[in-house]
């Protein structure tokens, strides 16, 4: 593949090199997978005709089976959507800000309409609107928002848990070879001399994990911050055991922080707070008018009557698709590229090896 640097490639400005490197990699899976089907084809065979002859044909078991499915994709798209968002070492897709977010958003405005919680419809796991509120009496509590949305909150933060495992792993194989990955190698060099305050916490939080893993995990599981990636990477460096961090991950990531954004959601889309803003915004930016009060408007109408006729698409529905395809588009471009990267840089390392000349074995001499 020549003497190119792996970090620089990618697929806009090596295009023909990027899709033989994908295309190796998707031969090589298939090949994988074709083996493995290879080894353990009746067990598989079997398996796969229960499972159909269960989901296919008639009888009682049909409408258990439908609520299983019907559960399974619900947990599966949550976790999905969490291990999305953490995946790819800094370049995950936001889904809290695309998904849950929103998700959590229309619970609330609906919640606070109705002042109570509607029924979803069709159904709790495969819901895609509410039923109608005539009687909008009572008062509504932040805690009967949190547990109606508690679930897939959960459920999303276990998925970024999961997607913290690959540094781990990386750095674990790494120690396990007796190699070092590039960012365990910068913070060598940092301790020897750095003078940022990004470079002096990176130093610190490495201390900190080699003396108190478990804490340390989970306090920078539960706060936002950009280094997770890299104390997933320490924690494998250091050998901390993966029911340890996994453990602080999951209270971390899907019990705390998780619950810090959900109450930051409901106080800023609960209530008057979400009208308040809108009227600021217009109040400070006359060119927008009303515009964003109708769409708001239109918007609380669909969480009911999603087939309304509302006349043509409105500006927060338009511009809330431009940003989940760009941000879509990026997360898949950056995983891409970082496929890549890392086969050349594996491709490279190999091929550096055969090019060193082997010692031959220094002969004994018989001094007899």
């Amino acid at each position: 593949m020549g003497k190119i640097d792996p970090e620089s490639v990618t697929i806009f400005n090596s295009p023909i090199l990027s899709a033989k490197v994908l295309c190796s990699l998707l031969i090589g899976s298939l090949s994988k997978v074709l083996q493995t089907i290879k080894r353990h084809w009746i067990l598989i065979s079997s398996i796969t005709s229960l499972s159909l002859s269960i989901y296919f044909i008639p009888g009682p078991h049909k409408p258990a089976v439908d609520l299983a499915e019907e559960i399974f994709l619900f947990a599966s798209w949550w976790i999905l959507l969490g291990v999305a968002s953490s995946i790819g070492l800094g370049t995950g897709l936001h889904t809290f800000v695309l998904y849950l977010g929103p998700h959590i958003a229309k619970v609330t405005m609906v919640a606070y309409e109705c002042n109570y919680i509607p029924k979803m419809l069709p159904s709790r796991w495969s819901y895609s609107t509410f039923e109608d509120c005539p009687d909008p009496s009572g008062e509504m509590s932040v805690w009967t928002i949190i547990t109606a949305v508690q679930l897939e909150s959960f459920l999303w933060g276990f998925g970024t848990a999961l997607g913290e495992l690959p540094p781990y792993f990386i750095a674990l194989a790494a120690r396990l070879a007796n190699t070092k990955s590039e960012e365990l190698e910068e913070i060598e060099e940092l301790e020897k001399s750095n003078n940022s305050l990004m470079h002096r916490i990176k130093v610190f939080m490495a201390k900190c994990l080699k003396n108190y893993g478990f804490i340390t995990v989970l306090l920078c599981a539960s706060i936002p911050n950009p280094l997770f990636d890299l104390a997933g990477l320490l924690c494998g460096h250091f050998g901390i055991p993966l029911y340890e961090f996994l453990g602080a991950t999951i209270i971390g990531k899907a019990v705390i922080k998780v619950h810090i954004q959900m109450l930051f959601t409901i106080f800023l889309c609960g209530g008057h707070h979400i009208d308040d803003l809108v009227s600021l915004a217009e109040k400070n930016f006359a060119f927008l008018g009303n515009n964003i009060s109708i769409a708001l408007a239109k918007h609380k109408k669909m969480l009911h009557t999603p087939n309304v006729d509302t006349g043509d698409k409105t500006i927060i529905a338009m511009i809330w698709e431009w940003v989940i395809i760009s941000m879509i588009t990026f997360f898949i471009v950056s995983m891409l590229n970082s496929l890549i990267r890392g086969e050349l840089a594996i491709d490279t390392e190999n091929k550096t090896k055969r090019k060193r000349p082997k010692r031959k074995p220094k002969k004994k001499v018989n001094r007899n």
